[in-house]
């Protein structure tokens, strides 16, 4: 949901970048190569003296050289460019050992990078300068999990959630945590918990759909599972459960149309993860974010095909060329809300470009907003010297 929101606001407006677009430029110039980064180990960095940062708290601002590093990292970071935002948080920390929010960030964008144990490493360093900060490492527990580390996890996550209170995804990840170690009973506890706290997580159903299963309890299980389905019908793991859960119940036509839909659903998984990996390393590549926006249309989930736009479009603040696209793939998916937030996006970015105003001028004659179409048909004339 919170996904959909933020995809929202994308397509309804450009975002504003951290720094103004001459500042960007400059600013990015002082960044080497992304693939230097990538070859580099957080191991690298060098330690401050005991105690250097023991007077820093989340509300003190950076100042000088830390606030050029962090908001270019920042720049690039919310373009999509995490190699980008990676190598200004090495150069900061290279030249300010342990500065606690590069640690932090720098954790995070391994973490999305799936280099975990370099993530775990980097938030591992965060803490040994700022143990106060426990409660924001949520991620610290997902990367120990993920490398196998349970016993790890499940005391961090105990951490996080004494520090910061009942989170939805601390709870979950300690479920998880309890059930690969081999105690089911707590992790359908926690796993009830997170959905009292979120009744939509359905990552939280879904889970607890598999535990019940593997836990011979096929009633409970099947419930789960439809409910998981109902939360997120494109998820394709919940439609080859739920085919199991259905054969097993002797409903065998129930079961060939969700198993169906699992084989459907799951090729474009398959696809678009391998897109979204080289993406993750390489964001400059508009063929393969169209790709992902087709493949993500062909199953009919609209919020997935507005977040790959929005991502897009922070990547591309500016640009014309995919907001046309957006108006046309939205249009063609019924879409007249997300549509119209992407002609509005349009709008704001299009300038002096006659053909981005004649694009206008087409959508709102089709959609009938009259006052709209003028100004836009205006404004072709005039860039065009009719």
């Amino acid at each position: 949901m919170i996904l959909a929101f933020v995809a929202l606001l994308a397509l309804g407006a450009p975002q504003q970048d951290v720094a103004p677009a001459e500042e960007t430029t400059a600013l990015e110039e002082e960044v080497s190569s992304p693939a230097v980064v990538l070859d580099r180990t957080p191991q690298e960095w060098p330690r401050a003296e005991a105690g250097a940062w023991s007077d820093w708290t989340p509300e003190v601002a950076p100042e000088g050289e830390l606030l050029v590093h962090m908001r270019t990292a920042a720049i690039h970071y919310r373009r999509g460019d995490l190699p980008g935002s990676l190598t200004a948080l090495f150069e900061l920390l290279e030249a300010q050992p342990d500065y606690p929010p590069a640690l932090y960030q720098a954790g995070a964008i391994y973490f999305r990078l799936r280099r975990y144990g370099d993530a775990a490493y980097a938030f591992e360093r965060y803490l040994a300068v700022a143990p106060q900060q426990v409660g924001d490492t949520r991620a610290l527990g997902h990367a120990l999990y993920t490398l196998g580390r349970y016993e790890e996890a499940a005391e961090h996550y105990r951490r996080v959630i004494e520090a910061s209170g009942e989170q939805p995804e601390a709870l979950r990840g300690q479920a998880l945590t309890e059930w690969r170690l081999g105690r089911p009973d707590e992790a359908l506890a926690l796993l009830g918990r997170v959905l009292e706290l979120d009744p939509e997580h359905e990552e939280a159903q879904l889970w607890r759909a598999r535990i019940l299963h593997d836990e011979d309890r096929p009633e409970e299980a099947l419930a789960a599972a439809e409910a998981a389905r109902e939360r997120d019908p494109f998820e394709p793991q919940a439609w080859f459960l739920l085919s199991r859960l259905y054969f097993e119940a002797g409903r065998d036509e129930e079961g060939e149309a969700a198993r169906a839909r699992f084989l459907q659903l799951d090729l474009v998984e398959q696809e678009t993860r391998v897109i979204e990996s080289q993406l993750l390393y390489a964001p400059q590549q508009p063929r393969l974010r169209a790709r992902l926006i087709e493949l993500r249309a062909s199953t009919g989930d609209l919020a997935a095909v507005r977040e790959a736009f929005a991502e897009w479009m922070q990547f591309d603040s500016r640009g014309v060329a995919v907001r046309m696209h957006a108006i046309d793939v939205l249009v063609s998916l019924e879409d007249r809300e997300g549509a119209d937030l992407a002609a509005a996006s349009l709008k704001a970015v299009a300038g002096d470009d006659a053909d981005a105003w004649a694009k206008l001028a087409r959508y709102y004659a089709t959609t009938r907003q009259r006052s709209l179409q003028v100004e836009a048909e205006r404004r072709v004339g005039e860039l065009r010297g009719r």
